[in-house]
């Protein structure tokens, strides 16, 4: 059986390890950390896409461990964060404001 994830919205939708892939590369490259740009000052493309690769590889490997079929969206960012913390505080920084403020975005 497939993974699903639940959006906030309350949609159910299949687990796709790219979208975490593209989530941590975008705060890596992206990513601000106390108003500072840590993006492409700081980390060249390959080693955010290097990141990216290495926590979406472990996240993947969590989800698919488990048991459970279904996970809630904050508790797989919650497995990213933890992830790339280990990596880098820095870049979980970022992943934490690209995540604020697409929740804004949002209306969240």
């Amino acid at each position: 059986m497939s993974k699903t994830i639940v959006k906030r919205d309350g949609r159910v939708v299949d687990y796709d390890v790219y979208k975490i892939q593209s989530a941590v590369f975008k705060a890596a490259y992206h990513g601000k950390h106390d108003g500072l740009h840590i993006g492409s000052y700081h980390i060249r493309p390959e080693k955010a896409n290097q990141l990216a690769n290495v926590v979406a590889s472990l996240v993947d490997s969590d989800i698919k461990s488990s048991d459970l079929d279904s996970f809630d969206i904050d508790f797989v960012q919650n497995l990213v964060l933890s992830h790339i913390n280990t990596l880098s505080k820095y870049v979980g920084q970022a992943y934490l404001t690209y995540k604020t403020q697409h929740s804004i975005e949002r209306g969240f």
